[in-house]
């Protein structure tokens, strides 16, 4: 999913670790002056796991929660509300993975720590006044933000990359066994961690379920279950809902649905390339824009059918008329020129009304019985007589004798 954000709300248990048994030592690993434990509140909560969560994702424990605990142990941001672009109020010192047979629940988790530097401002608020609101439990939800090059989002149901063109299942809707998919959340690494009022939905699946509505793929039923399980809008078009339909006993991949789908002119090619720009590729470039504005009325199927037959018959038209010209040229000058070069020359030149013209020059020419240029008489070869010259028009300026 390269470098998207996305966030997760988690709720975390938060315990307070304001006492001697916090690390100094990793804290000031991170600080480029000494800090002394009488300088920062500390507390410690479980960031994440590997539950299905309420937005149908499950951390990777195998990849994911490991990141997650190794970038806690290097330093991860404290955020309020995933506002990157404000200066973090804390920071991470530790973090560890606790297996299922660890933690006595039936789930991995993460437990990170942090810590705060008392006594100072930032961003307008004074850190002493969030720390008095983490003691007294104002705050206690925190978010985690993550990404990263190789993060990826496995689908549940089939094992496939979630955006792969084959995996045609939605985190929260049935797959085709009636069970609920969800996404496991591949590779990740942990951006930030931020204390917020309410968490977000990973933007990325939400945006693969609004295509599939842009396509008319999805009945109304499961849009609005979308809509109220992500609290979300997915804008509606005005055309028939498209939803392949399945033989008995019979089931067919996305691709197989497509496919069908064109070949019955049941979904626009359009559409499908829509959906693939959401990947990176652009396939409505703006020359396609242009040539449906310059065909107009006959940018349809029988618009260009018509217009391919009007095509051929000018080419073939062009072709009778180079015919014609070339013949009005031998009948005036006989072999004194080339047949083939004169031909290329009025092919490549692809102008109809200088061509007419040539017919019209070299019919004249033909009828007057005229011969451009000198001549000698052929049936005495020691005689070299210049015959009468000949006045030439306009036309044979320039061209080969």
């Amino acid at each position: 999913m390269g470098e998207e954000a996305n966030v997760l709300h988690l709720p975390v248990r938060l315990t307070t670790d304001d006492s001697p048994e916090v690390n100094m030592e990793k804290i000031n690993r991170l600080a480029l002056e000494p800090l002394k434990e009488e300088d920062i509140f500390a507390f410690s909560g479980n960031c994440s796991n590997d539950r299905l969560d309420s937005y149908f994702t499950r951390m990777d424990p195998v990849t994911t929660l490991r990141n997650y605990a190794e970038d806690l142990k290097n330093g991860v941001s404290l955020q309020e509300g995933h506002n990157i672009f404000t200066n973090p109020y804390g920071r991470s010192y530790d973090g560890v993975l606790v297996p299922a047979t660890d933690n006595g629940d039936d789930f991995n988790s993460v437990r990170g720590s942090w810590y705060i530097i008392r006594d100072i401002t930032l961003n307008g608020n004074q850190t002493n006044d969030t720390i008095r609101a983490i003691k007294g439990g104002v705050i206690r939800d925190m978010s985690v933000g993550f990404g990263g090059q190789k993060m990826w989002y496995q689908c549940g149901s089939c094992g496939k990359d979630l955006f792969d063109w084959e995996c045609p299942h939605i985190p929260g809707l049935e797959d085709e066994e009636g069970r609920i998919s969800f996404a496991w959340v591949a590779d990740a690494r942990l951006r930030e961690v931020s204390t917020v009022y309410k968490g977000s939905t990973p933007g990325a699946y939400i945006d693969k379920a609004r295509q599939y509505v842009d396509q008319k793929e999805l009945p109304e039923d499961k849009i609005v279950k979308l809509e109220q399980r992500f609290q979300t809008r997915f804008e509606r078009g005005d055309t028939t809902i498209f939803m392949p339909k399945r033989e008995e006993n019979q089931t067919m991949n996305l691709l197989e649905q497509i496919r069908q789908a064109l070949s019955k002119g049941e979904l626009e090619k359009r559409a499908v390339y829509e959906v693939l720009s959401g990947e990176g590729e652009v396939f409505r470039q703006p020359e396609d824009v242009q040539l449906r504005n310059e065909l107009g009325d006959a940018a349809t199927v029988e618009g260009i059918k018509q217009l391919k037959r009007e095509a051929e018959q000018g080419r073939q038209y062009f072709v009778d008329t180079v015919d014609e010209a070339v013949k009005a040229r031998v009948r005036a000058h006989g072999d004194a020129f080339n047949e083939d070069n004169y031909r290329q020359m009025l092919t490549c030149s692809a102008d109809l009304n200088y061509i007419k013209e040539e017919i019209e020059t070299y019919n004249r020419l033909a009828k007057d019985s005229l011969t451009p240029g000198r001549q000698t008489e052929r049936d005495d070869p020691g005689r070299h007589e210049e015959a009468d010259d000949v006045v030439v028009s306009e036309t044979f300026k320039g061209e080969d004798k």
